[in-house]
């Protein structure tokens, strides 16, 4: 029985080997020439889908949260209470500080922009000066910040 076997291996060998695709590649060309003469392309038309197009059609406002809450005194109390936002204060350079709490990490990439958007909104924080930011740092790790919202929104770090 193992003769046979290793005959059927010898033979399978012989006959792969034999093959005008071998003969033409050679053995061991197998992997450079693998992927050639492939027709896939990862995006239709070749174009690359950036994800900020994706929320730049985003018709959401933050008066849309003021409106169905009736004030915006009540949506900041919702944050406190869900815990997204814990505290907010003004560092020794005088740099307005968001603390923001275990619900905010919660949150989607989305909802945290929707968030910090609200705020600014509210307090007018990047309208007040020209180059108006304010830090976001979670309520855990006071060392560093999470990272800043400015007028182009939140460069996280």
């Amino acid at each position: 029985m193992r003769i046979f076997g290793l005959f059927l291996l010898v033979a399978v060998m012989a006959f792969g080997m034999s093959s005008p695709s071998f003969a033409k590649k050679g053995s061991w060309s197998w992997w450079p020439n693998h992927w050639q003469e492939m027709d896939f392309t990862p995006y239709v038309g070749g174009q690359k889908l950036h994800q900020r197009w994706v929320w730049d059609s985003d018709p959401w406002t933050p008066q849309d949260w003021i409106d169905q809450a009736g004030d915006e005194k009540r949506v900041l109390h919702d944050f406190y209470a869900a815990g997204i936002l814990t505290d907010q204060y003004t560092d020794s350079d005088d740099i307005p500080v968001l603390e923001v709490g275990d619900g905010f990490i919660k949150l989607s990439g989305k909802a945290r922009r929707r968030v910090l958007g609200f705020v600014d909104y509210v307090f007018e924080i990047t309208k007040s000066e020209e180059f108006g930011t304010f830090y976001v740092y979670y309520q855990k790790d006071d060392e560093k910040p999470m990272g800043l919202y400015n007028k182009h929104g939140f460069q996280s770090y």
